[in-house]
């Protein structure tokens, strides 16, 4: 039997985006720590720069470091629901099974990852950070529904829009060098 590539390619994409989480929580806690403080930095100097905020601190960087973090926990297991909702769609299950068993393995695989932290060096098992990943599958579930629902009742085709507006930038630039 051949299993066809529209099937392949959403399941690989989950088992990758699960490698990458994977990865991440493999970090030990200092090396963990440095990624986040230095993208910390980052934000805060942008925001800087955009005249929002004074100065950037050390007591200001550690504040919003745990916010990073925290998001961080939000964005991987947003993304992560809404590219298993999308398998199961393109395997032939129903809308709202899939994304009952989409939250259901997402929420599965956030436990499982907090269950490793617990043997990384410095790294914790907390039950906070799977109420975190949880709800940032529940947020990426709800934006992937809403948009599906929008595409199957609208006829509202993201992709096609998305490529339709590509195309007129390309037309728009094209005629510049002549113009100048």
């Amino acid at each position: 039997m051949r299993i066809e590539r529209k099937i392949i390619l959403p399941w690989s994409a989950v088992i990758l985006w699960m490698i990458l989480i994977f990865a991440f929580s493999a970090q030990p806690a200092v090396e963990s720590a440095k990624i986040s403080m230095g993208l910390t930095a980052i934000i805060l100097r942008f925001f800087e720069h955009l005249a929002i905020i004074t100065g950037v601190n050390a007591d200001l960087v550690g504040d919003m470091d745990h916010i990073v973090r925290k998001s961080a926990h939000v964005f991987l297991f947003f993304v992560l629901a809404m590219l298993v909702a999308n398998a199961f769609l393109k395997t032939g299950v129903k809308w709202f099974k899939a994304f009952i068993f989409a939250f259901i393995i997402t929420s599965l695989y956030a436990c499982s990852d907090e269950i490793h932290q617990i043997f990384v060096p410095g790294r914790a098992c907390r039950l906070s950070d799977v109420g975190i990943d949880s709800l940032g599958a529940m947020f990426g579930l709800c934006l992937f529904a809403a948009a599906y629902w929008l595409n199957r009742h609208t006829g509202f085709y993201f992709s096609e829009k998305i490529n339709t507006a590509v195309c007129n930038l390309n037309v728009l630039k094209r005629l510049r060098p002549n113009n100048e």
